[in-house]
């Protein structure tokens, strides 16, 4: 359960309700997000606590055991400054290009893996970005009662 930053693990924060698999109904089926939290660790001279954010992504799955295989990939910085997408490492930054699958659902968690290119550093000119990789459970959530499953 981490994120992988070039050659750097970042193991996932498990105790935060920053970090979850959100599934809610949508106009013609489920839709999805999710949000990631990591655990804190040094980059680049710095001690830095990165963050995953993945808006809302229409599907036309009915449960959400249908959800399992489907995948949702952006492949521009404009796509994800639209949707919203970001990456958190000194700011919060749109993604480059990312491929994300649901590999697994089981024991009210989904398994994610996502991989891609973020942009680590917008102040620079030119912008500096990374490739990155996420393969992690997160809590599955889809009402406010779901957060007591999981003592957060």
């Amino acid at each position: 359960m981490s994120l992988s930053l070039e050659n750097i693990t970042f193991e996932l924060n498990t105790k935060t309700r920053d970090t979850a698999f959100f599934i809610h109904d949508g106009t013609n089926g489920l839709e999805y997000m999710m949000d990631c939290t990591f655990r804190e660790g040094a980059y680049d001279g710095c001690e830095i606590t990165p963050y995953f954010c993945i808006n809302s992504i229409e599907t036309t799955a009915v449960t959400k055991e249908e959800l399992v295989g489907i995948s949702f990939s952006i492949h521009s910085i404009e796509e994800a400054d639209e949707r919203e997408d970001s990456f958190y490492v000194f700011e919060h930054e749109p993604l480059e290009q990312y491929h994300l699958q649901i590999l697994e659902i089981k024991n009210e968690k989904a398994r994610i893996h996502c991989k891609g290119t973020a942009i680590v550093d917008g102040y620079a000119n030119p912008y500096v970005t990374k490739n990155f990789e996420i393969d992690c459970w997160l809590p599955i959530i889809t009402n406010v009662s779901d957060w007591h499953k999981f003592n957060l």
